[in-house]
């Protein structure tokens, strides 16, 4: 059996949570960033454990392990799954355990929980070889007691730079933020994953309100909720927990009054957090000709056949490279149109060039 444990979240700030837990405790993992992700990881692999987020865009977790457990054939018929959800609504765990799920775990990861669930339900090779905490080895990433943060500890540069700026924006918690993610490394990698993010989840958000989706809505708000808790930014992390709130009671005429400023508010972070940029075009290999134009073509195949993943690859790819201002224009707008799967407008924008 593979020992590895398989992470199921559309979160990348939370999917990067769980897997710093992990590795503490010594298990290595891999990661989905979706129920289809995650019926892919398992037709090729067999995990001894599975911790799966309830809410995903596209497939809910509930319909993920439908399809696992008796649509598709894989190793993982008998592999334990847990449940990621919310602490905010009891009935999250509940349906899981209705829907079969094995348990459930709370959002954010309580360490201590997460170590309880892997000794119970790692199989005894998998148990063996856990990096359990002593006396002798306390762990900083033990303490996330919300309410009692540990001081910032002195720290080796180039981290005191970025708690320096932190500490001064005064809509962050960041004490709260190391307290969740265990050290002022961990916090500061989530900030980043947490910043360069906001304008392709704002955008998310946006399009879902725009096209009246509220369910998606819904899903990406909840999302929002848990990477706002996790670097601390209490405010936003309210008003998004208000608004998934209406979108779970179908409340429309909340969700309308109060989505602009929530996507106002969002998006003033990319400005608050801006020292965090490593967005340097100085540092950047310009791209070539040869380059640019197989990405395109590339692009506009992937595009016709409706493949996501491929897709997303040479958006990404482009990333790399210091482009033209035009050409910079275009793969920012083909990442957020591929968000909301718009094929159509991908289409336009490729032959309008």
């Amino acid at each position: 059996m593979n020992e590895k444990v398989l992470i199921v979240d559309d979160s990348e700030l939370d999917r990067f949570f769980i897997k710093k837990l992990l590795e503490y405790l010594g298990v290595d993992s891999d990661e989905a960033d979706s129920g289809k992700d995650c019926l892919k990881a398992v037709k090729s692999n067999e995990y001894a454990l599975i911790l799966m987020d309830y809410l995903m865009p596209s497939m809910t977790g509930i319909q993920t392990l439908s399809e696992m457990r008796g649509s598709i054939r894989n190793g993982n018929e008998i592999t334990p799954v847990i449940a990621l959800v919310s602490p905010d609504d009891p009935d999250e765990g509940k349906l899981c355990l209705e829907a079969g799920f094995t348990n459930y775990l709370d959002k954010p990861v309580d360490f201590k929980q997460l170590m309880a669930v892997l000794i119970m339900y790692l199989p005894d090779s998998a148990r063996a070889e856990l990096k359990l905490p002593n006396e002798d080895r306390r762990p900083d990433i033990i303490q996330t007691d919300t309410q009692s943060p540990r001081p910032v500890q002195e720290e080796k540069a180039p981290y005191n730079d970025v708690i320096a700026a932190i500490s001064k924006v005064k809509e962050i918690d960041y004490q709260k933020g190391i307290s969740l993610c265990g050290s002022d490394e961990g916090y500061i990698t989530a900030l980043d994953i947490f910043y360069n993010s906001i304008d392709v989840k704002a955008d998310e958000i946006e399009g879902y309100y725009k096209n009246e989706d509220y369910k998606n809505y819904t899903i990406k708000v909840h999302a929002l909720k848990s990477s706002a808790n996790l670097i601390g930014a209490t405010k936003l992390w309210s008003d998004a927990k208000d608004l998934e709130d209406a979108g779970n009671n179908n409340n429309i005429e909340k969700i309308k009054n109060e989505t602009d400023a929530l996507l106002a508010d969002y998006r003033s972070f990319k400005e608050k957090l801006s020292f965090m940029s490593k967005d340097t075009d100085d540092e950047k290999t310009p791209v070539s000709e040869a380059a640019l134009s197989d990405a395109y073509a590339a692009l506009s195949e992937f595009i016709e056949a409706m493949d996501f993943d491929l897709a997303d690859m040479v958006i990404k790819s482009m990333k790399d490279y210091k482009l033209p201002d035009k050409d910079d224009r275009i793969f920012k707008e083909m990442e957020r149109l591929l968000t909301g799967l718009n094929w159509e407008d991908m289409k336009k924008v490729i032959e309008e060039r």
